[in-house]
């Protein structure tokens, strides 16, 4: 698989119109920001970073890390100042998804613990 450095547009571009997997992480809880659910679309590069594109999966209580997860819908991005965008997704899953105002606070929570020890406050924007 060929891997290659994506900017904002093209990786919305890929997530509205083509079928990506992501991969969840098994990180320190203080990397987590505050979300049960971090990890990376397969085969991206940022090249903000230089790492895969990042994801959150709000609204699900801690999900496998040792699998590959097809997303079913891009439903926002957290626009980081430094082009370090957070993607915000579903994924197809026999889980329970919690409830909008869950997955809400989910998505603050994160962008809010992110700047505190990131120093890096983004905007949300929802699809």
């Amino acid at each position: 698989m060929v891997i290659i450095y994506m900017e904002l547009s093209n990786i919305i571009h890929l997530l509205l119109n083509s079928e990506m997997y992501c991969k969840l992480e098994d990180r320190p809880q203080k990397y987590m920001f505050g979300t049960n659910n971090y990890g990376e679309i397969l085969n991206t590069l940022n090249p903000a970073d230089g790492d895969a594109w990042d994801v959150i999966v709000p609204g699900y209580e801690k999900l496998d890390t040792n699998k590959e997860w097809k997303i079913k819908k891009l439903e926002g991005v957290i626009n980081m100042p430094n082009g370090n965008h957070k993607l915000i997704v579903n994924i197809f899953t026999d889980n329970i998804r919690l409830n909008k105002k869950r997955v809400m606070n989910e998505i603050y929570t994160y962008r809010r613990l992110y700047n505190r020890i990131c120093k890096k406050r983004g905007n949300v924007i929802f699809y």
